[in-house]
This record gives C-alpha cells, structure tokens and sequence, in this order.
C-alpha cells in the first residue's frame, strides 16, 4: 500500500512541475535596460588601447550623467575637458563613486561644480590623451544640463590608499588634508609641480602657468582639494587645485628660538583593539601643550608590546629601543600643532578598523602601515599588533627628539594592561618621566625606569571597538597635571564621526583638558 502511495504522490509532483512550466508571456518581468551607465562600469571597458562605444558593449546605455566637478575660472585644468562623477546606482557605498573627462571643446567652461548633466556618448571614443583618461567624439550639443547647485561628494585621499588603488581616484574630485610642503616655505609660488605629504608618502600637486592663481606661496601645510590627474609623462597621479578657494593655508608659525618644556607634547588616548583586525588600524591620540613644528624639532613615538610570544624575551636590553616585536618606532619629520589641538600617529586615517569612517581630516603627523613595514630607524618589526591587549603590559611614550637612549626622558609615557612581563630587571628597563603617574626619583633615589621603585602604576586594558581616553587637566604654565588622568572609553561603531573622540561628551568623563 505504502509503495503505490508513493507512486501517486510522485505522479502528481511531476504533474505540478509541469504546471509550473506552462507559465504564460504576460508572467514574466518586461525589464528595459537603463540608457545610462555609470563611471564605474564604463572605465572597466578601457583595457589600454581605443574603444568605441557602442550600445553592444555599454548594455544599450547611450549616455552618462553625473555632477559636474570641473571648474575652468581658475584656467588651471585642461582645456576642454569636463569632468563628471557618479555614483553606481546599484551600490550605496561611497567606494563606486567614479570620475571621467569629457572632451567637448571650449564647452567644458560652460559647467560649473555642482552641476548636474546627462550626456550622450554613444559614438564616442573612450581614450588615453596626454596621460588623461577621456572620451573624445563628444559635442555641446549632446550635454543637457539636468539641475544645478547640487551637493558635491569628494573622496578623501593619503598617499597610501592613492597608491594602491590609483585608477579609483582618477577623474574625481579629492581632498587632501594637512599635507606638508617642502623646501622654499613662504618663498615660492605654488606654480609648477609641488611635492607634498599627509603624513603617509608623497604626492604631487600640478599649478599651470595659466592658472590665476600660480603666484600665492607655498605655505609649510595646507588643506587641497582639486581633481585627480595623471601627469602626462609617466601617468603619476596629481591633485590639481581648480581655484583659488581650493588651497587652504592650515600651518602656523612657531618660534624656534622658544625652548620645549619637559611635557611638549601628551598622550591623550589610543584605539588598542578595533573592529576586524589590529593591523594597520591602531592610532594614538596626543595633545600638544605649545606650539610645534616638527621639521624644526623631530619627535619619535614608541610602543611596546610585551605578550608572551613578543620576541626578544627577556628584560628589554635597549629599552625603547629593543625592537623586534617587543617595541616599535615612528619618527615625526613633518607637520604643525597649535598648542591645545591633538595630533595622531598610526595606520589607516580611519575610526574603527576596516570599511569605518574616514578622519583624515584630523591631523595626522604619521600614517604608516606597521602591518607592512618595519619601524623608523631599524626599530621594530613589522607588526599586526601595535597596542598589546594581551594580559601584559603595553606602552606609549612620545620623545621630544628622535636619538633616544636607554635612560631617556620622554615627554609623556603611559602603560597598561596587566602585570606580569619582564619589565625591569638588571638595570634595564622602558625610560619614564615625570608625569602624573610616574616619578624619575623616589625622595632622593632615582627610579628612571617603569616598574622599578614605586612607578607601577598600570592602566586597565582597553576594551574591544572603543577608543580610550584619559581625561585629566594639564597646566601649560605651570608645565604639569592639576588633575590626574585615568582610563575612560567610548564604544565606537563603523560610522562613529570624529568628534566622538575629539570633543566633551554628555554624561562621560571629560576629555584632556589643556589650561594656561
């Protein structure tokens, strides 16, 4: 009986099936393909050489549209090109956002930024001119201005994310934030092709002859917004500036006959363990308590990790300068703090680890991918984990000067974590100073190093996605803590803004307060 049920039930299964694939015309979805491609799709068609554009390979697209970020009145970008952006429209991320150059003769200054336009392509050519990445074949005719006064997105860029992923940037109008300039400051012009740096590499910067605005000078550091270019021997990408308005001074003049005090520079917080992993994701957070200029006095940064597996084990023969996976150094060469402002050193300008909020637009004096590379000066290898969050101490100190020794002072030191490591023994040891948790004597003995005599004091180890803070006050005059520092944190998330660690938070702790 079970068997011939079976059967039947099998029989009329294949029965439905078969319904099922009767369906009629009217049952299915009409799709019409969309008469517009974007950015993104159309630069995948250039393989290096000519390509016509046909509907065959833009899937019946026949036009692009987009925000016009050229701007001619500046007469320092090339003639007869208008630049367009977009965004793909499938994608709700930022990383689809794509530029192109148009070719469309004099034109190309009709457009302002802000702009929105469709412009019909089919026809024409999409080609490499002059090093530049453009469709030619394009007329006046064929532009149709959609809305004006848009809102314009640009792409933060550094040195780092610009090199590995060049072809992302090009055609888009990007910003470069707190980028450094060297030599001739206030002597020469911003004409001609400028090297400058963000605190992770050089790029360069393209002011034409023509430009209107080629005699302002060079300052130490600036703010520059402008379009991504290839230069047009050797295709190195350059920012080009297309106004005035697009160069903003940031940098400030410090007297160099004004001596450092003993605390120029303080550790304010650290992000220790971010969202997906460590490496190159780490960044400390200081405060400057005068005002500096790194190209006139060098700063160095250390940190140690002390884990069980952090080689060379053992006391730390050279201190900070142990190296290995034990300590790891930055040397700051560039840039300026106004006193009372924070600076960061550490890997990727970004908030919480992979795929979170951009803040390059802090400042930042070094970006350095530590996962990838060695530590300044041959001190420390490199490491996916800059801040320790093992259950051993991890520390920071910023030195006022790059040659450090064994028994040199810093300018702010702070550890944490747990208690065991070798720290100190046989005379050797990580260098503190005095602050407002360390001592250099004990009445009239000296204890130059952390764990020996009654500097113990140890922060509690960070949390995982939260930035740590440490609060306290600082007397500038005075040249010391008035309040103490202790360990606070706030969680962060993917898309958690600046301020979030910058500025006084409701119902938290205070943040490092700097006064006089």
């Amino acid at each position: 009986m079970r068997k011939i049920l079976n059967k039947h039930i099998l029989i009329i299964g294949a029965f439905v099936v078969a319904l099922a694939a009767c369906k009629r015309d009217s049952d299915y979805m009409i799709v019409t393909p969309s008469p517009f491609i974007s950015n993104l799709d159309l630069k995948k068609l250039y393989k290096g050489a000519d390509v016509t554009l046909t509907k065959e390979l833009t899937r019946e697209a026949i036009s692009v549209q987009g925000q016009v970020t050229s701007d001619h009145s500046g007469h320092n970008l090339p003639e007869g090109l208008l630049f367009i952006q977009n965004l793909r429209q499938v994608s709700s991320g930022i990383d689809s956002l794509r530029g192109i150059a148009i070719n469309v003769g004099a034109a190309a200054a009709n457009y302002v930024p802000g702009d929105s336009v469709q412009i019909k392509i089919e026809g024409g050519v999409l080609r490499r001119v002059n090093g530049i990445l453009q469709i030619t074949g394009v007329s006046a005719t064929d532009i149709v201005k959609v809305k004006s006064g848009v809102k314009l997105l640009y792409m933060p860029v550094s040195a780092i994310t610009l090199l590995a992923k060049p072809d992302n940037f090009e055609g888009c109008l990007v910003k470069i934030n707190n980028c450094n300039f060297e030599p001739n400051i206030g002597v020469e012009t911003l004409e001609g092709v400028k090297t400058l740096n963000e605190g992770s590499g050089d790029m360069q910067m393209h002011v034409n002859a023509t430009a209107n605005f080629k005699n302002e000078l060079l300052p130490y550091s600036a703010n520059v917004t402008g379009l991504l270019i290839p230069s047009s021997t050797g295709g190195v990408p350059q920012i080009w500036p297309r106004i005035k308005e697009d160069f903003e001074a940031t940098s400030i003049v410090v007297d160099p006959s004004i001596p450092l005090g003993p605390h120029p520079a303080i550790i304010t917080g650290y992000l220790a363990d971010p969202t997906s992993t460590d490496g190159n994701y780490e960044y400390i957070q200081f405060m400057a308590t005068q005002d500096l200029d790194f190209r006139q006095k060098n700063f160095s940064v250390y940190t140690t990790n002390n884990a069980g597996t952090s080689t060379p084990t053992g006391f730390p023969l050279a201190g900070w300068n142990t190296g290995d996976l034990r300590t790891y150094k930055f040397v700051i060469t560039r840039g300026t703090v106004a006193k009372g402002k924070f600076f960061y050193v550490g890997g990727y300008k970004q908030i919480n680890g992979i795929g979170s909020r951009d803040i390059s637009q802090t400042n930042w004096v070094v970006s350095k991918l530590y996962a990838s590379n060695g530590g300044d000066d041959g001190i420390g290898t490199k490491t996916s984990n800059l801040l320790g969050n093992s259950g051993n101490p991890a520390g920071i100190a910023i030195f006022p000067f790059t040659n450090v020794e064994l028994k040199s002072v810093p300018s702010d030191v702070i550890f944490y974590g747990g208690a065991g490591g070798s720290m100190y023994g046989n005379g050797v040891g990580y260098s503190i100073c005095s602050n407002d948790f360390y001592n250099l004597k004990d009445g009239n003995t000296d204890q130059p190093f952390f764990r020996q005599g009654k500097n113990t004091a140890i922060l509690q180890l960070p949390g995982i996605n939260a930035f740590s803070y440490l609060g306290g006050v600082y007397d500038a005059k005075a040249k010391k803590w008035i309040t103490k520092r202790a360990h606070n944190s706030v969680a962060l998330g993917t898309t958690s803004p600046l301020t979030l660690i910058e500025e006084p938070l409701e119902n938290k702790p205070a943040m490092t307060k700097l006064i006089n």
